[in-house]
Order: structure tokens, then sequence, then C-alpha cells
């Protein structure tokens, strides 16, 4: 079985739309759908908005279904300034930003950096070659300010932030479950960014299901889940 875990509602619409015969499952922390996906099976979940509700989605995921691959797929704001909107980031790490080096360092597994497994990052940059790979930073806040913006770039050369990553690739790593998270840009982090998201939104959503859909596909049509 292969996990597929959304912040949002019109996160999941693609994938769903995708999925044949899906069924929906609910669980305290978790609302999904159980379905097939390009000949696998699928548990396609929602998770909600924030690091705590990614991260007790995540492990209900796991442990009730013990799926073989975890994705995570959405949007988010742009730190690096070679990004623009539409454009799509796949992690090769990533980290929580608004917590200092030093208590990641000294309390959290790994210091507080979570790496993304190399296969399947593979697997979404075969399905479209033009995604950018590196450090996705995470936190509850969004990030709206151009100072904010200049840090998180300085301070991690993160590609991007969101708000819920971070937190997936934690209990996924923590669980030894392979995982990969997949952004596309609906806005530019910057003082603009509430007018952007609202305008990108859909469309990034979009862009990020039919990419994950099509790396789906790509492991292998007619293997069980």
């Amino acid at each position: 079985m292969i996990a597929v875990i959304t912040a949002m509602e019109v996160e999941l619409e693609n994938i769903l739309s995708a999925m044949e015969q899906p069924r929906p499952v609910e669980k305290p922390g978790l609302r999904g759908y159980i379905g097939r996906l390009h000949g696998h099976t699928v548990i396609a979940a929602v998770c909600g908005v924030g690091k705590v509700c990614a991260a007790q989605c995540t492990q209900q995921v796991i442990s009730e279904y013990r799926p073989e691959a975890v994705f995570h797929s959405g949007i988010a704001g742009a730190v690096s300034p070679a990004l623009r909107h539409l454009d799509v980031v796949a992690a090769r790490e990533l980290t929580y930003r608004d917590m200092s080096e030093d208590t990641k360092r000294d309390f959290l597994p790994f210091g507080g950096y979570f790496i993304a497994d190399p296969g399947l990052t593979a697997l979404l940059r075969r399905a479209a070659p033009g995604v950018h790979l590196g450090c996705i930073a995470t936190g509850d806040l969004f990030v709206s300010s151009q100072g904010e913006k200049e840090r998180l770039q300085r301070d991690y050369n993160a590609l991007c932030a969101e708000m819920e990553g971070a937190a997936v690739a934690h209990v996924c790593a923590v669980n030894r479950v392979p995982f990969a998270v997949l952004r596309c840009i609906s806005d530019l982090a910057n003082d603009e960014a509430h007018g952007d998201y609202a305008s990108f939104e859909r469309r990034a959503a979009q862009t990020s299901a039919d990419i994950l859909c099509e790396a789906i596909r790509l492991m292998g049509a007619g293997k069980e889940g």
C-alpha cells in the first residue's frame, strides 16, 4: 500500500478523482479514502493544517496501514528567488523553521533534518523533469513577509516554506518508512503572499497532484498494494 497525505481538501481533489472506487475511512486523526491508483492500493488522507495535525495523521496512517511508502503533496510559498508561481519543489531534506538549531540538534531525532527517500524523489523528478530539488522549511505560521523569506533563505538555504512537510517527514523517519514530499508554488512568501495564494491555490494544488499521480504510475502498474 502507498500512502498519500495532503493538508487540505483542495490538495486531495485531483488525486481522489484519479482513484478507482475510493471508499471513505475515518478514524481519530485520520480522514481519507482507500482505492486503487495506477495499479496500487492507496490510502489518501487529509491531515489538516499545521505540524501537529500532520504528525498525528501520519502516525495513524503508518500504524493502521503499514504503507511501503508515504508521499506528501501540496502547495507552498517560494523562498528561493529563483522560484516563480507554479514552479515545483521536491524535498531533498526538510526541517522546522520555527525551532532553534540548538533545540533541534539536542532534542530531535536526526538533528531535526529529515532526508527524503532518494528513490521516491527520483520518481517525482521523472514525472516532472523541471522539479527543483532542495530544502523545505516547515512551520506553523504562514510566511508573508520579505524579511522572513530572506531569513529562511539565509538560515536554511530553503527553496520553499509550508506548514506540514517536516512533521510528516519526522514521523516517517522515526518509523523508518520511505517518504517523499512535493510542493507547488502558490505564492512568493512576501508581502503579496495572501493575494497570490488566493489566485494560485487551485492551480498549484492540481499541478502537485498531477505530478504525484504520474510518479505513482511510474512505480509500476499492476503492482499489488
